[in-house]
C-alpha cells in the first residue's frame, strides 16, 4: 500500500536525482575496469542485492509515480544512467545485455554468460561463491529465462532451457525463485517438458528443499538453501501471483544474510519487459508497482544492515514508453508506445549503500558487472 500522496515536486525531484548525479559525477563518465581510485576494499560492500526492472525506462518509473504517488526508488541519493547496447547491435536483447550485467563483458544478441566465440565468461555468482558468499535468484518469469540464466549457467542460445536448467540444478546457487519447473522434469510427469527422461528436480533436493507451492513455500522455515518454482512456465501476471516479488525477496534475504561472508542477490521484475511488449500500460504500471514493493523490502534490509549495496536498474528499455499527459492529483497517466520491442535508449540506475557512489553519471552495463565482479572478489 502506498503512503505519499502525489505532487509536482516528487515527480520533478525524482527525475532531479538522476540529473544531478549525471551532471555532478565529475570525472566519473569516463568507462573504467574499476571503481572509482579513492575507494578501499573496506569501503566495499559485504553484501549485494541487484534489482532487475526487465525493459524499464524513465518513463516507466515517471508513470508510475504518478501513479501511485510514491515510491521506494524515491529512497535512493545516488542515480545515473545505463547504456545497454550489445556486442552486434545498438538495440540489446535480455540476453546480451543481462551477459555485460552478469559478466562485465559485451556479447552478442542471445548469449547467455559466453563471449563472442562462444566461450564461458566467469560469471559475478561465480566470483561470489568462490569467495564463500552465497548467491540466489528471485524472478517473476521462469528461472530458466535469460537474465536469470545469465547468472547461473553458460550456453549459446538463450533458447536452451533445458541445458540452463542442468545447469541450474547442479550450480551452487543457494536460492532459485521463479517460475519453469517444466524444464527440470520429464515429460512423463505432469506439466514436465524435459525429453531425455531425467529428473532435475530430484538432483535439486540432495542438496536443497524444493517447494512448488505458496503454502510448502511459507512453511519453509529456517534453512539455508531452497528451490521455489511456483509454476511450470512463468507465473502470471502481478495480480496473480502468489508469493509476490517482495516476499519472494524478503525469504531469499532472509536465507541468505545467514552467511557471515556476505551474500549476492539479483531480483528481477521480469514482466515489466512484457508489458512494454504488449503495450499494456495498466500491465506495465502493475509490474512495475509489484518491483517497486520489493525494491522497498531490499533496501529496508540494508538500511538495517549498513553494509549491503542495493542498486537498481534495468537490461533495457521496452515499448518506447512515453507519458503524453494525466494528473499528478488524479494519480493518472495517459501515454503512448512508440514500439512492441526493446529500445536503445539509456536506462535509470539507482543506487544505496556502501560502494553505491561509483555508479553515479553515465556507464554502460559493462561497468555495472565489472564493479560488482570487484566488489564480491575483494578480499
Amino acid at each position: 500500500m502506498r503512503r505519499i500522496p502525489a505532487t509536482p515536486h516528487r515527480t520533478s525531484a525524482l527525475i532531479a536525482l538522476l540529473a544531478l548525479s549525471l551532471a555532478g559525477a565529475t570525472g566519473c563518465a569516463h568507462r573504467s575496469d574499476r571503481p572509482a581510485a579513492d575507494m578501499t576494499t573496506e569501503t566495499y560492500p559485504h553484501s549485494i542485492i541487484l534489482l532487475i526492472g526487465d525493459g524499464m525506462g524513465l518513463s516507466h518509473v515517471t508513470a508510475s509515480q504518478v501513479a501511485e504517488g510514491y515510491l521506494n526508488l524515491e529512497r535512493f541519493r545516488i542515480g545515473g544512467f545505463c547504456t545497454t547496447h550489445a556486442d552486434d547491435a545498438l538495440v540489446t536483447d535480455s540476453a546480451a545485455s543481462g551477459t555485460a550485467l552478469a559478466t562485465g563483458h559485451k556479447s552478442y544478441c542471445g548469449a547467455i554468460s559466453v563471449d563472442t566465440s562462444r566461450r564461458p565468461i566467469k560469471t559475478s555468482f561465480e566470483y561470489a561463491e568462490e569467495r564463500g558468499k552465497a548467491t540466489g535468484l528471485a524472478v517473476t518469469c521462469a528461472i530458466t529465462h535469460a537474465t536469470p540464466a545469465v547468472f547461473v549457467s553458460h550456453v549459446d542460445d538463450r533458447g536452451k532451457y533445458f541445458d540452463i536448467a542442468e545447469q541450474i540444478a547442479f550450480g551452487e546457487t543457494d536460492v532459485l525463485f521463479g517460475g519453469g519447473w517444466a524444464y527440470f522434469v520429464p515429460k512423463s510427469e505432469p506439466g514436465g517438458a524435459r525429453t531425455d527422461g531425467r529428473n532435475l528436480i530430484a538432483e535439486l533436493e540432495r542438496r536443497m528443499p524444493v517447494v512448488r507451492t505458496p503454502a510448502e513455500f511459507r512453511a519453509l522455515g529456517d534453512v539455508a538453501e531452497a528451490a521455489g518454482f511456483f509454476t511450470p512456465e512463468h507465473p502470471g501476471v502481478a495480480a496473480t501471483r502468489d508469493p509476490d516479488l517482495a516476499e519472494l525477496t524478503a525469504k531469499a534475504i532472509e536465507i541468505l544474510s545467514r552467511d557471515e561472508d556476505g551474500f549476492f542477490l539479483m531480483v528481477e521484475g521480469s514482466q515489466i519487459d512484457w508489458a512494454g511488449h504488449e503495450n499494456d500500460q495498466e500491465y506495465l504500471l502493475a509490474e512495475m508497482r509489484d518491483f517497486d514493493d520489493a525494491v522497498g523490502v531490499a533496501l529496508d534490509f540494508a538500511e538495517r544492515d549498513e553494509r549491503t549495496l542495493v542498486l537498481v536498474t534495468a537490461d533495457h528499455e521496452c515499448g518506447g514508453f512515453a507519458l503524453t499527459g494525466g494528473s499528478m492529483e488524479k494519480g493518472t497517466v495517459a501515454s503512448r508506445f512508440a514500439t512492441d520491442s526493446h529500445t536503445a535508449t539509456m536506462v535509470p540506475v539507482f543506487a544505496f549503500g556502501p560502494g553505491a557512489e561509483v555508479f553515479g553519471g553515465i556507464r554502460d552495463n559493462t561497468f555495472l558487472g565489472r564493479t560488482f565482479i570487484n566488489y564480491v572478489d575483494s578480499p
